[in-house]
């Protein structure tokens, strides 16, 4: 069965995630469980937040776009970034390199239907661990260290919603009140949210 995805007004997704230290096969278990959550979602990252863990955990899966090509450097070595796909990264510590930031708009899995535009750093460099607990360094750029921010964002408890501009989240405001109130009502009831794409 598809894991539920948490919706926001959740009290998890402002949680920090505990780091991992258990690298076994019920981390691959939930690596499984998380993709296919993620992917039956139409997502591109997922972290452990949104499925109601607190762990310094996440799964990302971008996909190509020959328009926007992306740069990967795994361990030293240039490589396509398909060949990482879909990428648990467990323990996520970033460092922004020098570069530009640009805007894109970003969405959610956990605030469905909304949008918004947020700077991010366009190349950053992120260790990691994999689902062995052995340790890694990634540099890339584009869409993958977007999703990368973002879904490493959540581990800290951190939305994209937190990171936009105050004018830009002043155009979808009455959106992210109305789906916590919805949220917050449904708790309330005995209820989870409904947090499945129909």
């Amino acid at each position: 069965m598809t894991l539920r995805i948490t919706q926001y007004g959740e009290d998890i997704l402002h949680e920090k995630g505990q780091k991992v230290s258990d690298f076994s096969d019920e981390l691959a278990k939930l690596t499984d469980d998380m993709t296919e959550a993620m992917r039956h979602a139409e997502g591109i990252g997922l972290a452990a937040q949104q499925i109601g863990q607190a762990l310094r955990f996440c799964v990302v899966e971008v996909p190509d776009h020959p328009d926007y090509p992306i740069s990967c450097i795994l361990d030293g070595k240039s490589l396509s970034p398909s060949l990482l796909m879909p990428m648990p990264l467990a323990n996520p510590k970033i460092e922004f390199l020098p570069g530009d930031e640009f805007y894109y708009e970003e969405g959610c899995l956990s605030l469905p239907g909304i949008k918004g535009d947020v700077a991010r750093p366009e190349l950053i460099r992120v260790e990691y661990q994999d689902l062995d607990g052995v340790p890694h360094v990634l540099e890339c750029d584009g869409l993958l260290a977007r999703c990368i921010q973002h879904e490493v964002d959540h581990l800290d408890g951190i939305l994209f919603i937190d990171r936009m501009e105050k004018a830009h989240f002043a155009e979808i405001r009455d959106e992210v009140r109305a789906l916590r109130k919805k949220t917050q009502s449904t708790i309330k009831e005995g209820k989870l949210p409904c947090a499945y794409p129909e």
